[in-house]
């Protein structure tokens, strides 16, 4: 899954290496600059780690990494430099990598905790418009399918999670029609027959993605390729059918629960809420959305988590939040 990334690095690497090795007698790389890629194959193993939510894994890779750059890169040229560009991988894990009895913070982003959508990511209006998810508002009209799978208009009642700066990892889906879509690992995603999956489960030999066709109507689409990468902002905004129609692909509005059907019938208070609302006519704000999670959501996930382990039959979020 994180094939591209994983050459992109190599490539990187081994260009770098190439050059400012040649100018010491001591860089081991100059003997043999193949000797890199076991560091790049540390990284991918380390992310996919973190992905799965194994950060005990994901610290233990993150290390390794770090310690072969360094003595696969000591006495060279390029050593400072290299040292440097491991600033993002450092702040990681000194966000996510802490003691056993030491709780992880917020700001970490491997922290099972309900993400969605990209904030760059496109939703789509009856009109054929294009909105980023970072400009939707409550009670625009968007597209999504409903309990038949079929392209419905529908409405944005509500924002479940908004956070414009922190960030997560990201699975970006490429499909055979060209379609991409960026959720997070615990994301649900349609796959077909009125089932969603969550992300990191998806498996590209056994299923496919499912796209507005040119006729304007759904059809499958194979998956070519996933690709994690660590990204900034994210929201989650349903709709009154608890999916929503992003870059042209379907999906589910909810994450961190194991079943979509589960995952709709929680939110029905919003629902309800939203239309006595619009049926005393009370006006719904549509100024700026606030960063952090909806209150609703956070009160019943760490309702759930009061009944210890039991709370994983529910959801996958890794506690309280």
């Amino acid at each position: 899954m994180c094939n591209h990334r994983v050459l992109y690095l190599t490539i990187i690497l081994l260009c770098l290496f190439n050059v400012i090795a040649s100018a010491s007698t001591n860089c081991p790389v100059e003997v043999d600059p193949t000797t890199i890629l076991s560091c790049v194959a540390i990284d991918a193993v380390g992310l996919v780690q973190a992905t799965k939510g194994n950060i005990r894994g994901f610290c233990t890779m993150a290390e390794r990494f770090m310690e072969c750059l360094k003595t696969k890169t000591r006495g060279c040229i390029g050593e400072d430099f290299v040292r440097g560009s491991l600033s993002e991988l450092i702040e990681l894990s000194q966000k996510c990598c802490v003691n056993k009895d030491e709780k992880l913070t917020e700001e970490c982003p491997f922290v099972a905790k309900p993400h969605c959508f990209s904030l760059t990511d496109m939703a789509k209006t009856p009109t054929d418009r294009e909105i980023p998810i970072k400009d939707l508002k409550i009670g625009h009209k968007v597209l999504a399918i409903d309990h038949d799978d079929k392209i419905v208009t529908a409405e944005i009642i509500s924002f479940l999670h908004y956070e414009n700066e922190a960030q997560a990892f990201f699975y970006t889906f490429t499909t055979e029609s060209g379609h991409r879509i960026s959720i997070t690992s615990d994301h649900l995603i349609f796959v077909g027959n009125r089932t969603y999956v969550q992300a990191r489960f998806i498996d590209p030999k056994q299923h496919k993605l499912f796209v507005i066709g040119k006729n304007g109507t759904l059809q499958s689409s194979r998956i070519l390729s996933i690709d994690v990468k660590l990204q900034r902002g994210y929201a989650t905004p349903i709709t009154q059918h608890g999916t929503l129609i992003v870059n042209n692909v379907s999906s589910s509005c909810y994450s961190s629960i194991h079943r979509h059907s589960l995952g709709h019938m929680a939110m029905a208070p919003i629902r309800f809420v939203h239309r006595a609302k619009q049926i005393l006519g009370v006006p719904t704000k549509t100024d700026m959305n606030p960063n952090g999670i909806h209150w609703y959501p956070r009160t019943l996930n760490n309702l759930v988590h009061m009944l210890g382990p039991l709370a994983n039959v529910f959801t996958t979020t890794g506690g309280k939040i």
